[in-house]
């Protein structure tokens, strides 16, 4: 009994033993370590202050904005309750290298100023405030610009470029690689892990900056921030990430001059053209051509214009088609002068032994061809690039594209030998108002029809060179007023209050007809005749009053 008793004892303590062991393991192996919830809490709590300071900057708590005066400053500016900004270092831009601005940390707890050394003036600035976050201004813009910071365990890198001109800093895209990554256009914000990474200039040590016409090579690499350079002045090189960093390539502005002479070729600009065995002169009324040169215009004449460019690239645009307008003289359009009744546009000087001028009687279209350089010193290219390395010629090389003639088209109205108008209420004799010369443009479905658009206005328009006129009507015109028709032969008068024409003749002239070709059109649709278009061409349609109407 007693023995048994002795048993039962023992097995409820081992049972009690056993279970203060695997409650404890349980536990133990069913939780998270302590140590990693810690990491975990601390790493998102500085993402979070990271990310707060960020949204409250950006909120304009506080605005931060670069007043790059004579006196440079930055100005801070609370628009509500005033959260503390804790900056680190500010960074200016000397040219060549970042330089810092602080010799100790800053508060930031309300409105004021910092102020910055002179040098900093028209120069780019970082500040690096303490939660790693790097705000970039330009001079004159608000820190809302770009900013940087990322995520937790990841070191934010920011890469960008300068060109250095003089004492002025031209911010500038290069396309880089860096690493293995895809590239890219600076400026640009990487977050890697803390390492040693590759960083190249896709496009080479030369650049050029279109936007001012100047042509930079690459000078060197500064880095700020937590990391190291392997080799600064190589084009390709290495860093070494361990915080936060600012990564800028340097290019240094090439300004060694070279005379340049920019003409153009097969243009007549301001010239006089013979033609046609000297049957016609032909005086250019363009003397001079735009030319965007690095995006500013210029007019070039015939003479060419000389420039002082830089070594390396520019951009030169001529026209792609450019009109050239010119007076069209010929003895060939005496008779035309002489039987013309508005000589508008058309003339006949004394010094001109009888020869007739037509203005604006031609335009040539022509056509931009290609650049080309008679020196070695200036590279060609492409159609509008050239990279110059010394002094020389660059020529714009324009063909004709197409020529096209004036027409200068009027009426002529006028009644018979015997009768005449002692009195009319609205114009009746010679040049008015009335397109009555229906045509056809054969080789395409265009009607038109030609004539006075006013009274005494001759309607002037251009045809391509080797056009074709169909001439298909010639409309009647008739004219509602209050009219006195006079008849010389009975000593009669009579009043109209309509006047209805009759249909004489058109007669064209031109270099190859100077005495005049006729033409017989009628008022019902047919084809009378085709014109052709080889020269600056003059047509006089001729109408007789025949028929008056609604007499009292």
């Amino acid at each position: 009994m007693r023995k048994a008793l002795s048993s039962a004892i023992f097995l409820i303590v081992m049972f009690i033993i056993l279970l203060s062991v695997l409650i404890p393991a349980l536990l133990i192996f069913n939780s998270t370590p302590i140590y990693s919830s810690q990491g975990q809490i601390a790493g998102t709590g500085y993402q979070q202050l990271q990310k707060n300071e960020e949204n409250q900057v950006f909120r304009g708590n506080p605005n931060i904005y670069y007043n790059s005066s004579l006196i440079p400053y930055i100005e801070f500016l609370y628009n509500s309750i005033p959260y503390p900004f804790n900056i680190t270092q500010i960074y200016y831009f000397n040219g060549s290298t970042w330089v810092p601005a602080l010799k100790n940390s800053i508060i930031v707890d309300g409105n004021q100023n910092i102020y910055l050394p002179r040098v900093a003036f028209n120069q780019p600035i970082l500040i690096v405030s303490s939660q790693a976050n790097f705000y970039f201004l330009n001079p004159n813009t608000s820190a809302t610009t770009i900013t940087i910071s990322g995520p937790a365990s990841k070191v934010p890198v920011y890469v960008n470029a300068f060109a250095i001109n003089g004492s002025k800093v031209i911010p500038v895209g290069i396309q880089m690689v860096l690493g293995a990554n895809q590239s890219f256009l600076t400026p640009q914000v990487y977050y890697l892990n803390p390492g040693t990474y590759s960083i190249s200039d896709k496009n080479g040590s030369t650049i050029f900056l279109q936007g001012y016409g100047l042509t930079a090579t690459f000078q060197n690499w500064t880095l700020i921030g937590y990391g190291n350079l392997d080799s600064p002045s190589k084009l390709s090189t290495t860093f070494t990430a361990t915080g936060p960093l600012v990564l800028t390539a340097i290019y240094k502005v090439q300004l060694q001059r070279f005379t340049v002479v920019i003409n153009t070729s097969n243009l007549p600009l301001g010239n006089i053209i013979n033609q046609n065995n000297n049957q016609v002169t032909l005086t250019s009324l363009n003397k001079t051509i735009p030319v965007l040169i690095d995006n500013r215009q210029y007019y070039i004449n015939s003479t060419g214009l000389k420039l002082q460019l830089t070594y390396g690239y520019h951009i030169i645009q001529f026209p792609l088609y450019y009109n050239i307008t010119f007076n069209y003289t010929s003895s060939a359009y005496t008779s035309a002068y002489n039987v013309m009744p508005i000589k508008n546009g058309i003339s006949m000087q004394s010094n001109q032994n009888g020869k007739v001028t037509i203005q604006d009687g031609q335009i040539n279209c022509y056509q931009f061809a290609s650049l080309s350089t008679n020196t070695s010193s200036i590279s060609i290219i492409n159609s509008y690039t050239v990279f110059v390395n010394g002094n020389g010629k660059i020529t714009g090389n324009y063909q004709l594209n197409q020529t096209y003639y004036l027409v200068i088209v009027e009426n002529y109205f006028y009644f018979p030998s015997d009768i005449w108008a002692s009195h009319n209420s609205t114009p009746v004799n010679i040049s008015i108002a009335g397109q009555l010369l229906k045509v056809k443009v054969l080789g395409t479905n265009q009607v038109i029809t030609l004539g006075n658009i006013k009274n005494y206005v001759p309607e002037k328009i251009y045809f391509k060179s080797g056009t074709k006129l169909e001439i298909t009507l010639d409309y009647l015109q008739e004219l509602s007023g209050n009219f006195t028709i006079f008849n010389v032969t009975s000593h009669s008068s009579t009043n109209y209050t309509g006047l209805l024409s009759s249909l004489q003749n058109v007669i064209i002239y031109n270099v190859t007809y100077p005495n005049g070709y006729p033409y017989s059109p009628q008022s019902q649709s047919g084809d009378y005749g085709i014109i052709y278009i080889n020269s600056s061409l003059i047509i006089i349609n001729y109408e007789e009053w025949k028929y008056g109407g609604n007499n009292g």
